[in-house]
């Protein structure tokens, strides 16, 4: 008998083996930060502030040299107090399973923000026009000046490979918040996102659409007739098409520069879709806002551990209530911070941002200013 055999045959078996073995990963991020608030129409607030903490699973099990399996799950919680980000909900800001090809990319299912949200594993397209990489809240990163998609449920996303710079993503939501509803075509969402990456140059263009349809009865305000209920039933579809480019200008400094138009968006900051009429319900009026966003900032590396970030963001706006009046507004705001590397895991940042409305926009925020100021800590693990 050859001695050799043997020893042959029980390699292949742990190579194999070893193949199958899944890969997990447990990882996520602490951060905490001292803020003053300076919110419009209340008083000023200093209070420790959770900054996105969170932690999760990489789940990733290679079926044969061309397939994966992967999982992602993710859970917000808050720092400060230690309780849940969202109540109730044990994935939160992701629950993903997978399947991947290393020659068509990754398809997933499940929760998770779209191509075109600010949220891993698959936004690639504003995350990409953001000097503040989506960080310290709408105060300072891009969701202060454009509407992002969020998070959405019952999602198919198809994200590619890159292919000599370039970048494709789809999602598509069949429910955004619940699979159930009575009208087909209510609460879905389509997004597009495709990136190009030449040199120091990366461009990003993208849009949504999301598919309101009928108001279900239950979310109607109490005190509404039934003639008042019948012309608020039908929300318009809210959309938006945004790009941009990210620009390496030298080791040190990176450039971006980006735009939006939004029609009927529902979501944006202070300003919702109600009218005073009819009390607090944001669900009741048909059309959401019209705007056209801007946003323009830098990075820049000191020699060191040190960097700094800056944003500036315009948005000019307009929406119609419910008797069809338009409500005209405009608001600028400005960012700025400092973060300082102690180690590859850990920074420590410091930021201040002021926001200005104007128009209708003073109304729905209750006033003109917004200041606001940290000082934080962020460890990654």
């Amino acid at each position: 008998m050859n001695p050799t055999k043997p020893i042959l045959c029980l390699g292949c078996f742990f190579a194999t083996a070893a193949l199958a073995q899944p890969d997990v990963q447990l990882y996520g991020k602490v951060d905490l930060a001292v803020q003053y608030t300076k919110n419009p129409g209340k008083d000023a607030v200093v209070n420790l502030q959770n900054e996105t903490s969170r932690w999760g699973l990489l789940i990733r099990e290679d079926l044969n040299a061309d397939w994966a399996v992967k999982a992602y799950l993710e859970a917000g919680f808050n720092a400060n107090d230690g309780s849940e980000a969202t109540k109730g909900v044990a994935f939160n800001r992701r629950s993903i399973l997978a399947v991947y090809n290393k020659t068509i990319g990754e398809i997933g299912f499940g929760r998770m923000g779209t191509v075109q949200s600010i949220s891993s594993p698959y936004g690639i397209g504003l995350p990409n026009l953001d000097p503040f990489r989506t960080a310290y809240g709408p105060a300072y990163e891009i969701e202060g000046s454009f509407g992002g998609d969020g998070r959405v449920n019952n999602a198919v996303t198809w994200l590619s490979n890159k292919m000599k710079g370039l970048q494709i993503g789809i999602s598509y939501s069949l429910g955004v918040e619940s699979d159930e509803s009575i009208v087909p075509k209510n609460d879905r969402n389509i997004s597009l996102a495709i990136t190009y990456e030449k040199g120091p140059l990366l461009f990003a263009v993208g849009g949504s659409q999301f598919r309101w349809g009928k108001l279900p009865a239950a979310d109607l305000s109490a005190d509404m007739s039934a003639s008042e209920a019948a012309k608020t039933m039908d929300r318009k579809n809210s959309e938006e098409v945004f790009g941009g480019f990210r620009w390496k200008a030298t080791d040190h400094t990176t450039f971006y520069l980006a735009a939006q138009y939004m029609k009927n968006w529902r979501t944006f900051a202070y300003w919702r879709p109600t009218n005073a009429a009819f009390g607090k319900q944001q669900k009741a009026n048909s059309y959401g806002l019209n705007a056209v966003s801007f946003l323009t900032g830098f990075r820049h590396q000191f020699s060191g551990n040190l960097c700094w970030v800056g944003a500036a963001g315009y948005l000019d706006g307009s929406m119609k209530d419910l008797t069809g009046k338009k409500q005209d507004g405009e608001r600028m705001r400005f960012a700025s911070a400092l973060e300082y590397s102690l180690s590859k895991r850990t920074v420590v940042y410091g930021g201040v941002a002021y926001a200005r409305n104007f128009g209708h926009l003073v109304t729905y925020s209750k006033g003109k200013n917004l200041y606001t100021g940290l000082v934080g800590l962020m460890h990654k693990f």
